[in-house]
């Protein structure tokens, strides 16, 4: 069995590759106070349109449910406008 802080390193890492292989120009900013009860919890700011924008948010939702059934940790990653 992984250690949990290992597993939220891990989905750490790997959410933050997957950002940047999707959008390089991606500004990925911790909170430090979750919005709710996950573990991780980012924004990612996007010179891009708002439309570009919501197109964002499907992908890196894909993302993000891909590394929370493979690590079991929480994730939340907001895409907003920068």
């Amino acid at each position: 069995m992984t250690h949990p802080a290992l597993s939220i390193s891990a989905a750490t890492t790997e959410l933050v590759k997957g950002i940047l292989s999707l959008y390089p120009q991606a500004q990925i900013v911790p909170r430090l106070i979750p919005l709710e009860d996950e573990e991780i919890s980012v924004e990612v700011r996007l010179p891009v349109s708002i439309d570009e924008v919501y197109e964002a948010r499907d992908r890196i939702h894909e993302l993000v449910i891909r590394l929370q059934e493979q690590y079991d940790v929480l994730i939340l990653a907001s895409a907003v406008p920068s």
